[in-house]
């Protein structure tokens, strides 16, 4: 192993190691980690390729969350083939909110594929849908756009009332669709 292998790994250990434990990765952790190792900057990008690369999908997560804050060119897409590959033991839920917080194109595809196979299965409470939803609503544009109305405007029963309540509202037409907030909320 040369030197400078050797040197960019003790570089991402050392960032992994300032994240490990403490859960979501914010912006001020992320700070924290660039403040320590400021090669994060320029290098986390091709960290998260060798580690998605090896399976490690516990460091990065850690690595993404702080690669959210700095976004680097070519995260989205990453995190993207990632989520659309979902390789066993990655973090869904994390892929998808990143995404949504990038407002990442690249993640319209795999984010409502997640959402269409499980709106069956998450229920009662759609809390994995609801995210992917969401994240599609923060994403916007046409094609995010054009899944969310399809959603919406779908006939009842074609997906359950709660998400399509959900898809509504990220396009801002619940009232025009008629959605009454206290049925869909069981309330009286």
């Amino acid at each position: 192993m040369s030197d400078d292998t050797v040197e960019a790994k003790a570089l991402m250990e050392r960032a992994d190691s300032l994240v490990a434990g403490r859960g979501y990765v914010g912006r001020e952790c992320a700070e924290d980690v660039v403040a320590e190792v400021p090669e994060v900057r320029t290098r986390i990008l091709g960290w998260l390729r060798t580690v998605s690369e090896a399976e490690d999908w516990r460091r990065f997560e850690r690595l993404a969350g702080v690669a959210v804050h700095l976004r680097p060119d070519g995260l989205a897409p990453l995190l993207a083939s990632v989520l659309a590959s979902r390789p066993l033991g990655v973090n869904t839920e994390d892929l998808v909110d990143m995404l949504g917080e990038l407002r990442a194109p690249e993640g319209v595809e795999p984010i409502s594929t997640l959402v269409r196979e499980r709106k069956d299965t998450d229920g009662p409470f759609f809390t994995f849908c609801v995210k992917g939803i969401q994240a599609l609503g923060e994403i916007g544009g046409a094609e995010a756009e054009r899944f969310l109305r399809s959603v919406a405007v779908s006939e009842p029963g074609a997906w359950p009332d709660p998400l399509r309540r959900h898809a509504a509202e990220e396009l801002g037409i619940e009232d025009e669709l008629g959605f009454d907030e206290d049925d869909m909320l069981g309330g009286a």
